[in-house]
């Protein structure tokens, strides 16, 4: 017989393991929640950041004229040559979309409204481009794809939006302003073209 054991009986006839006690009951081991780290957030805020400085400048030029831009009288002129109507009002629009959604995105506030004007002024881009092959809207294209994931991935915690709902729900506030963007380069379209 063995010195060694790993058992005893209790009184109900059942074995006890040593260590039961130390370790709690046997089974699959407990899955812990997954996380948010300060990587994502950081992430999330340099993609923001990379977004709204490119945008903005884009807005800048087409608005003011400043950092080699011609500004908004070319901007109305080159939108009337694609046969928007309301070519003056429309560049101001869009101009000021720019720049508004990248101001936004740097501060991290109503991210999925700047999310959905950068996307719905991208969108525009990448749709009269695209006949031009891909050199012609790759840019718009990767924007685009910066802020589609910005809507649903939310602007991470370094954001003024931290308390604010969709910041909590980026799925469902997403989708919302997805379609609309999806909506504003429709009518930009339809209706102004």
């Amino acid at each position: 017989m063995s010195t060694f054991d790993a058992t005893e009986f209790t009184a109900g006839g059942t074995h006890h393991f040593e260590e039961d006690e130390e370790y709690g009951e046997p089974g699959p081991p407990a899955k812990e929640p997954l996380r948010w780290h300060a990587g994502a957030d950081l992430g999330l805020l340099a993609l923001r950041l990379m977004l709204a400085g490119i945008v903005g400048v884009h807005g800048a030029q087409r608005l003011f004229g400043v950092l080699g831009g011609k500004g908004i009288e070319d901007f109305a002129k080159s939108l009337q040559t694609a046969g928007f109507k309301q070519s003056g009002t429309l560049a101001y629009a869009l101009a000021g979309t720019e720049l508004g959604g990248a101001a936004l995105l740097v501060l991290g506030l109503l991210t999925p409204l700047a999310a959905a004007a950068v996307l719905a002024v991208v969108g525009n881009t990448v749709v009269l481009d695209w006949n031009g092959g891909l050199s012609a809207y790759e840019l718009a294209a990767m924007l685009g794809a910066s802020a589609f994931a910005l809507l649903f991935a939310g602007p991470g915690r370094m954001a003024l939006d931290r308390p604010l709902p969709w910041f909590r729900r980026p799925l469902g506030f997403g989708t919302v302003f997805l379609l609309l963007a999806v909506s504003a380069v429709a009518a930009l379209h339809f209706l102004l073209r």
